[in-house]
């Protein structure tokens, strides 16, 4: 139940074509909007219907997988729970399937995949066998036949990912927490119920599992008061090992690396190990991530911010002055402190404006900025450059949600990144280490 356009669902579908399953595909979409995932996964031992569902489908089946972008309360789930199927997701099949890999499940608001992203570096660089996949582009379930026996498999997950985990006793053996943070408020009445659709990850976890959760009060504390294993509670002032040689900077970053080196310790990798991977990380792709020059401007691609607080990490840790590119579909998220850091900064040439719900509350709060609505990516890009000088920062860290103008969040980065290139885009130097600590 819902195909999609990522990886997760055509992974889904192909496993469970491959094992023998009778499958049927729905999606509210069009074939003409799912046409990359439906050529991809073809037509042999599959039936479509697309555009719309349809109720007997789900009152015949005896396994329904839904995507995470469907609504753990849809009319259709429960004409299939009340038929007798079971409702499964992704990672709930792969946790059942995978028995002989150890599972280490990362989530948070922000910093999931880049400390999911760095912990498994970590790991390679200590000798393990290791494998990344979940909520970036990189389907879990179709990776199942590459993991070997012994080895330890880092998966980031959404919160919309982790609601398919509640009541099944499931669990990952290592889990991390990065934060909790306003956001999806769209789908969460409010922030207890986003805190919960998390917690199983923890809560789910027995003796001789264990769980990274920062130190300090609020959300940390609630989560690892409900954890079912062992707790670790690193404090994020302490950089791990490497940092001030590390390729990126920013307080974020380090505390995703202080996060990933905890949970490496808790896997068994050694402090030299550890050091060797944070010296060699350069961060991940679509976040804050230098995608080259144009006449002397740098441009950033950040499209992965899609809260307030992700756009005032991207502004703090990118160098300005900054033209910067925001705005799009509304998450229920408060714009006050975004605002004022952008009325009250002496380093910004103005702001362009994707359309969206989440536009229409952020432009009133800019007065005193020089705003500019654009209609497209494309629009954006070249509104961006002429207020830009040589030596200033393009930034796209979009504040909201991609729905509706985008594919999704990776879809409007790959539009910024391909404008540019139209343009003359440079691709950036090759990053070195600094040659010393960085505070961060």
């Amino acid at each position: 139940m819902g195909l999609g356009v990522q990886s997760g669902g055509l992974g889904v579908a192909a496993f469970m074509r491959d094992h023998g399953a009778e499958l049927v595909v729905t999606d509210l979409r069009s074939e003409s909007e799912l046409v990359s995932s439906v050529t991809a996964l073809g037509t042999r031992g599959v039936r479509y219907v697309l555009g719309r569902h349809e109720i007997g489908d789900f009152e015949r089946a005896e396994i329904v997988v839904r995507n995470p972008a469907v609504r753990a309360g849809s009319p259709f789930l429960r004409a299939a729970r009340d038929a007798g199927a079971y409702i499964e997701m992704e990672f709930t099949l792969f946790l059942r399937w995978c028995r002989q890999a150890r599972v280490i499940g990362v989530t948070g608001t922000r910093g999931k995949t880049t400390t999911a992203t760095a912990l498994h570096a970590m790991l390679v660089a200590g000798g393990e066998r290791a494998l990344l996949a979940g909520n970036m582009r990189v389907s879990a379930l179709a990776q199942l036949h590459e993991i070997e026996p012994g080895s330890t498999v880092v998966l980031e997950l959404s919160s919309a990912q982790l609601e398919g985990l509640a009541g099944t006793g499931l669990r990952t053996r290592g889990a991390i927490v990065t934060n909790l943070m306003a956001d999806h408020l769209d789908r969460y009445a409010d922030m207890q119920a986003y805190a919960q659709a998390k917690l199983s990850l923890v809560a789910n976890q027995r003796a001789g599992d264990w769980a990274v959760i920062p130190a300090g009060g609020g959300w940390p504390d609630w989560f690892a008061a409900r954890a079912g294993g062992t707790v670790v509670r690193p404090d994020l002032k302490d950089a791990s090992p490497g940092w001030g040689y590390a390729p990126l900077s920013g307080r974020h970053n380090r505390a995703n690396l202080a996060l990933a080196a905890a949970a490496a310790r808790e896997a068994g990798v050694e402090d030299d190990a550890i050091e060797r991977a944070v010296r060699g990380f350069g961060g991940v792709a679509a976040r804050q991530e230098l995608v080259g020059t144009i006449d002397g401007v740098r441009a950033y691609n950040d499209t992965t911010a899609t809260t307030p607080e992700a756009a005032l990490a991207a502004l703090a840790a990118v160098p300005g002055p900054w033209v910067l590119i925001a705005g799009g579909s509304d998450k229920r998220l408060d714009f006050a402190p975004l605002a004022e850091r952008l009325r009250t900064t002496d380093g910004l040439r103005g702001v362009v404006l994707l359309p969206g719900a989440g536009t229409d509350r952020l432009r009133p709060l800019l007065d005193g900025c020089r705003v500019v609505t654009v209609g497209d990516m494309a629009q954006a890009v070249d509104r961006a450059l002429a207020l830009a000088r040589s030596g200033d920062a393009v930034l796209l860290s979009p504040a909201c949600a991609s729905f509706g103008l985008f594919a999704n969040e990776f879809d409007r980065g790959d539009q910024f990144v391909a404008r540019l290139r139209q343009l003359g885009l440079q691709p950036p130097a090759r990053p070195r280490a600094e040659s010393g600590p960085d505070d961060g």
